[in-house]
């Protein structure tokens, strides 16, 4: 929880992450690297080569092996995974973006956001999901800061807005025209005028527009 609060990440997906790739801490990588996030590579120029499986392009599943990074303690592995999310790969840092929670408006998106980037599982983000409802690790991700908080509500509202802009506009203007041609004919040129004498008393101080029978401005 301390190390996802400090890179802005959501615990429960990093809980989840640890469950699926470490089997709960039992896999052989976590027992003899401290890998618990099954990330490839050198640490500290420390490795370890492990049969792995992986999917190609077309989903299906292969077995090869690879080389995995070998930490000298679980919070060396955590940490790492917290650095990778936030700094991504050499080519492009905003690579593990959708993770982040100014980014991800709930931990559920920021687990799906792991599908087509840290895994080639493609239902990777649907297991991550499935582990944190199972064991409500969703509680963990109640120490989110304020202004994380703040940041999420201002980029859902500006994807909102994004959207509702251009159609409030067209309607704005179609109001403000039908309001302008609303009454189109041209007012009598009497109504404002000196009383004139009638011949029915009754219409002396009224004039009819529209239809509508309305009562004259009378000067003093």
């Amino acid at each position: 929880m301390k190390v996802s609060k400090q890179n802005h990440l959501y615990p429960s997906v990093m809980m989840a992450q640890a469950i699926v790739e470490s089997d709960f801490g039992r896999s052989e990588l976590s027992v003899q690297a401290n890998n618990y996030f099954g990330i490839k590579g050198t640490y500290d120029g420390q490795s370890v080569t492990m049969s792995t499986g992986e999917y190609n392009s077309k989903g299906k599943h292969y077995m090869t092996a690879a080389q995995f990074k070998k930490y000298p303690s679980v919070l060396a592995s955590i940490r790492d995974n917290a650095y990778v999310l936030r700094h991504g790969t050499l080519t492009d840092p905003d690579y593990y973006s959708g993770t982040w929670t100014n980014n991800a408006l709930s931990s559920t998106d920021a687990a799906m956001a792991l599908s087509s980037t840290y895994a080639t599982d493609m239902a990777y983000g649907n297991k991550l999901n499935a582990v944190i409802i199972k064991y409500d690790l969703n509680k963990l991700d109640s120490s989110a800061s304020a202004s994380d908080i703040n940041s999420k509500i201002e980029a859902s509202l500006k994807k909102q807005l994004g959207s509702s802009n251009k159609a409030e506009q067209v309607q704005s203007e179609q109001e403000a025209e039908s309001r302008i041609t609303q009454n189109n004919q041209p007012l009598p040129k009497n109504i404002f005028g000196q009383n004139k004498r009638s011949d029915n008393p009754n219409q002396a101080n009224e004039v009819q527009i529209n239809n509508i029978l309305m009562e004259k401005v009378t000067q003093q």
